[in-house]
């Protein structure tokens, strides 16, 4: 079933890093482990094309997007067309999220939530690759955390590279992909109120047309 206007989809992922030197806590997730936060915006075919990797790992997934280079860009980049992202991020125009199952959805709405989903499965398999090519992305061992930066980036160009040469995956049995990690309840800032209204608006209205 045809979702109209996706250009691409959004989602976080936590590297594993020993405990840095400073500001212990805040690198410190709700899974009590270590981690800096890599947001990645990848294509139907697990092309990354964009990251923004370093963020803490206590922070929220929607304050990581808010701060993000991409962000203030996002409107005018995107057009009429948009983002699909999970329930930890907020309902913007240019980033759809699925409805939040309290029970009562009705049937437009989960079949909504069926596509968004079965389309934006494809960035957890980005997520998912990038480990399993690079199995160091499973935990980094620097300190320095520009040094754990610059590291991250380069095995995401060496995905795109391996992407356009067509190199083969080899799944290994070891370290299986986890494609389940719960999702961070989404805190939108306040400047984003008036694009969550227009997100809301449009969501809805593609639901409609599902």
């Amino acid at each position: 079933m045809r979702f109209p206007g996706v250009i691409g989809f959004i989602d976080g992922t936590h590297i594993k890093i020993d405990k840095p030197r400073k500001h212990q806590e805040s690198y410190c997730n709700r899974k009590h482990y270590h981690s800096i936060q890599v947001q990645i915006i990848c294509d139907n075919k697990c092309k990354i094309m964009d990251t923004f990797i370093g963020n803490l790992g206590s922070v929220h997934d929607a304050h990581v997007f808010s701060s993000s280079f991409i962000y203030p860009q996002l409107a005018e980049l995107c057009q009429d067309e948009h983002l699909l992202g999970d329930s930890a991020y907020p309902c913007l125009d240019f980033c759809l999220t699925p409805y939040k199952d309290n029970g009562h959805l009705n049937r437009t709405q989960i079949r909504y939530n069926k596509v968004h989903s079965s389309l934006r499965i494809k960035v957890e398999h980005t997520n998912g690759i990038l480990k399993q090519r690079f199995r160091q992305l499973y935990h980094i061992k620097l300190r320095k955390i520009d040094r754990i930066v610059a590291l991250v980036k380069s095995y995401c160009v060496l995905h795109n590279l391996c992407h356009i040469q067509d190199k083969l995956f080899f799944h290994s049995e070891h370290n299986p992909l986890d494609l389940t990690e719960d999702a961070n309840i989404a805190i939108a800032d306040a400047n984003m109120t008036l694009e969550a209204t227009s997100g809301v608006a449009k969501r809805n209205y593609i639901a409609s047309v599902l």
